[in-house]
């Protein structure tokens, strides 16, 4: 069952064709071409596929200029985007990010660093949100070409009394290179032996280059082949790999179109074959598809909590997220069929058919990240008439019972498994008068009133009813299902599925599972 949230819209035909309507046509079209001619320059441009584009502001990191120019012409040409970058060292951007914010001022779209801790930072301080990383590349001693110089560690560089520079750490090589050289004991002899410090690894370099009296620079190795130097790794630096990130700013109001622009970075056949080309390593994205499209096969109780959620992320991610909604023996039904294929999230009613759908498909799904979980109660009417208290008090002669089908729901399942451990299945089975295939119409008969004596469904279900009914919890382990979500190990698009994955694990998903009754469980130990 496909929740296909479709936008129709349907225009009405005019009953008329008088000279007034014209007149007021041409009058209305005459106003819009005037209040079109008043747009500013940044506003929206037409792109290439006859899609609607604007512009984009991006910080970057001055290290990462090549590919990111490169990149961004491309993704100009495409998209009809206008791409406005501006450069500096990581640390400054950062600031720059801060200085925006606390002055109400118009920031950028988009934030690229030279070292995952600077997105990292920027998210703790409510800059930043998504980030996704892009490149590597490591800290390395640059030394002018054909220079007779012969090093190999930290030591026969401060022996040899070299002419070099460094990065101010500020800029993500220089907080890198300290941060090494700190680790192997080396920072405050390179410190006071460094002929100058440079805010940015580019003007570094180019000294090198440059400058006859200059030897030497602590660099990226992508910046030290750009300019033609000779790249010594020396062992002190060996862990001083970094990630080039794409991050988005938490103050775009064009959140889809930055997305867009870091997945397009991010992607293999577009921003890593140019990362490649200028001597980066490139970290594999998702492929390129400017409105990425997951299938998230989801478990019926999950419904009201996640909708909001999921719509949210498909806005500002601009991608498609098709649900499919149904309980969780009908979903894994469908996956083994083959008919529709294994989705690229499954989300389910409870753990155990993650684990069923891993077992019977030899393990579609990746790592789990459990949501929450929430109780089996029994639905009674106000003042509990029936006096039921526990499982076995379903076994009273003359009771009517609703529960859902165990083929189909997970509830049902559930609930057949709990009334065969108290000994008195049959007996309660004989007292069973409905089965349905969802808890939503077991709840609406009980609403109807005079057909069911007790509905068995989850707590979760039911919390807007307690005014008019009451909730008797049971208490077998069974009676507790905790929801879970994994992604396809093959899904075309695994970062933009972890992502999902980590906007149901939030915060705001949180507080949306708590309303409706759930037991939070993300991030529990």
């Amino acid at each position: 069952m496909t929740d296909s949230k479709k936008s129709e819209h349907q225009y009405g035909a005019s009953g008329g064709n008088g000279m007034l309507l014209l007149a007021g046509t041409a009058l209305l079209i005459g106003l819009l071409v005037v209040l079109l001619r008043e747009k500013t320059a940044d506003a929206p441009i037409e792109g290439g596929d006859g899609q609607v584009a604007s512009s984009l502001t991006v910080y970057c990191a001055a290290g990462v200029r090549p590919p990111v120019e490169e990149v961004a012409k491309q993704f100009e040409k495409e998209t009809g985007t206008t791409v406005k970058l501006e450069f500096a060292n990581s640390g400054v951007l950062a600031n720059r990010l801060k200085t925006d914010k606390g002055g109400g001022l118009p920031s950028a779209d988009v934030y690229i660093p030279a070292d995952y801790p600077f997105t990292e930072r920027a998210a703790a301080d409510g800059l930043t949100r998504e980030a996704l990383r892009v490149a590597t590349w490591q800290v390395v001693l640059a030394l002018k070409p054909g220079a007779d110089v012969d090093v190999e560690n930290v030591d026969d560089v401060l022996k040899a009394k070299l002419s070099f520079v460094i990065c101010d750490p500020l800029a993500g090589v220089g907080k890198k290179t300290k941060k090494m050289l700190e680790k192997s004991g080396h920072w405050k002899a390179i410190d006071d032996a460094k002929a100058s410090s440079f805010p940015t690894v580019t003007e570094a370099a180019m000294a090198v280059k440059e400058n006859a009296g200059t030897q030497a620079a602590f660099v990226w190795d992508s910046t030290a082949r750009q300019h033609g130097l000779r790249v010594v790794q020396l062992p002190e630096l060996n862990a001083s790999r970094a990630d080039i990130s794409v991050a988005i700013t938490a103050s775009t109001d064009r959140p889809a179109l930055a997305l867009q622009f870091a997945r397009f970075l991010g992607a293999p056949e577009k921003g890593g074959k140019v990362f490649a080309r200028h001597n980066y390593e490139p970290l594999k994205g998702d492929p390129w598809a400017k409105v990425p499209r997951l299938r998230v096969d989801c478990g019926g109780v999950n419904r009201e909590a996640v909708e909001k959620t999921v719509r949210e992320f498909e806005a500002r991610e601009g991608c498609k997220i098709v649900m499919v909604y149904a309980g969780c023996g009908t979903l894994v039904g469908k996956m083994q069929t083959g008919d529709f294929g294994i989705p690229d999230l499954f989300m389910t009613c409870d753990a155990t058919y993650l684990d069923m759908a891993q077992s019977l498909m030899a393990s579609p799904f990746g790592p789990d990240t459990v949501i929450s979980s929430t109780r089996i109660v029994m639905l009674v009417p106000k003042g509990n008439p029936k006096e039921l208290a526990v499982l076995t008090d379903l076994a009273k002669p003359g009771l009517r019972i609703g529960v859902t089908e165990p083929k189909a729901s997970t509830l049902g399942k559930l609930c057949q498994d709990m009334f065969a451990a108290t000994g008195q299945g049959e007996a309660i089975a004989k007292n069973i008068a409905v089965k349905k295939d969802t808890a939503h119409t077991l709840i609406q008969g009980m609403e109807a009133g005079g057909q069911l004596d007790v509905v068995l469904v989850y707590e979760a279900n039911v919390q807007h009813l307690k005014d008019k009914f009451d909730l008797v919890p049971l208490k077998p382990a069974r009676a507790i299902a905790v929801q879970n979500i994994a992604a396809r190990k093959d899904t075309p698009y695994p970062q933009l599925a972890a992502r999902l994955m980590q906007q149901l694990a939030s915060d705001a998903s949180r507080r949306r599972f708590e309303q409706l009754g759930f037991k939070w469980e993300a991030g529990a130990e």
